[in-house]
């Protein structure tokens, strides 16, 4: 009697542990090139590039 409560008690929390486990969300990976292309977008770095570009120039009219 005493291991068939054992035996329910393991596999109720088996149960609980898989049922918690189910309703999470699947994050999906982004491929490399959605990376790089978010990246390139993004507002600030495009602010780098500019400054960049601008200081290069200069340096290049001298």
């Amino acid at each position: 009697m005493r291991n068939r409560i054992i035996v329910i008690g393991l596999i109720a929390l088996v149960g609980i542990w898989i049922g918690s486990r189910s309703n999470r969300p699947v994050v999906e990976k982004t491929s490399t090139a959605e990376t790089i292309r978010k990246a390139w977008n993004d507002p600030h770095a495009r602010k780098q590039r500019a400054k960049l570009r601008n200081k290069i120039e200069k340096a290049a009219s001298r």
